[in-house]
């Protein structure tokens, strides 16, 4: 009986040493995953490549899973396991939030995943146009994508970028917004899964401020507010009027300076481009004989309102 009570109490001490064997037998000699974080994950389809390497068998799960789909590899010779996590593309309103876990043992790596909005991708938030000159931005987006409008008053080049590439995207008015307001339309980015909108805005071209005075003059002369406007107690205004157009003069006799402008035609119409030649001694800092481009935003009774590229303001009579 003594002999089979020992017998028996060796058993039980192998079976129990046996046990402890196995449970340390399941704990992995080394147990890494990459990456770390995934918290700023962009809205578009994309996927992140996930690796395990771990010398046992392992469980892996998505805390929620419902725009996250796992595709497992198989485990290469150096215990290594591919698994690619795919992500589907959030078009919502808000970022998004996963938690994807591997465990091996008792030991566990828990990957945060956040991946943002679509519309978060944009680099800018509008575009902004003044009068009928060209505004150039900057676009990238982590797909390939293709713009349009509706707008008949605006045009933009190129129409398209391929995924990642820095493209600088020109836009500009056709024609100049005498609306007395802005005017806005939305700008269509699309993509092949997803698609958002760039509002761009034109702002009225009407003249303000001072460039808005029934008085003639150089406005804005220097782009910070400096301005030459006719003052009838000691200035002189002249209009010459020929076959093929006119020239106008103003005149400051106390202090011997003036500027002329000729090139100025006999009839005047809203958005007419103008070739005039400009003669001065009034302002140093302009050369005394210039040539400028300018167009016809305004006209009323016997005045015209011409804007040129460097948006100085000259108010002529006609």
């Amino acid at each position: 009986m003594k002999r089979f009570l020992v017998l028996l109490a060796f058993a039980v001490l192998a079976v129990s040493a046996c046990k402890k064997a196995e449970e340390k037998a399941v704990e992995p000699a080394y147990f890494m995953v990459t990456p770390k974080s995934a918290d700023s994950e962009n809205g578009f389809p994309h996927s992140i490549d996930v690796k395990v390497t771990c010398d046992i068998a392992f469980e892996y799960a998505l805390e929620d899973g419902s725009w996250i789909t796992i595709n497992a590899g198989e485990k290469d010779d150096k215990n290594v396991t591919p698994i690619e996590l795919v992500l589907s593309v959030n078009d919502g309103e808000a970022p998004r939030k996963d938690v994807f876990t591997v465990t091996a043992g008792t030991k566990k790596f828990t990957l945060s995943i956040t991946q943002k909005t679509v519309a978060s991708a944009a680099t800018v938030q509008d575009v902004r146009l003044k009068y009928i000159f060209p505004k150039t931005v900057m676009l990238q987006f982590p797909a390939a994508w293709s713009l349009s409008s509706e707008a008949s008053w605006l045009e933009f080049a190129p129409a398209e970028g391929a995924a990642g590439v820095l493209t600088n995207v020109t836009f500009k008015a056709k024609e100049f917004n005498l609306t007395g307001s802005e005017r806005t339309t939305d700008m269509l980015i699309s993509f092949e899964s997803a698609s958002l909108t760039l509002p761009v805005i034109q702002e009225d071209s009407t003249p303000s401020g001072d460039f808005a005075q029934k008085l003639p003059g150089l406005y804005h002369y220097d782009k910070s507010g400096s301005s030459i406007i006719y003052d009838p107690l000691d200035h002189q205004t002249n209009l010459v009027k020929k076959a093929d157009g006119s020239i106008f003069r103003l005149v400051n006799p106390g202090e011997e300076k003036m500027y002329e402008i000729s090139g100025l035609p006999a009839s005047y119409a809203i958005g007419d481009s103008l070739h005039l030649t400009i003669y001065q001694n009034w302002i140093t800092a302009m050369d005394f004989r210039t040539e400028k481009d300018v167009w016809v935003l305004k006209t009323e009774d016997s005045l015209a309102w011409l804007l040129d590229a460097e948006e100085h303001g000259y108010v002529v009579k006609k």
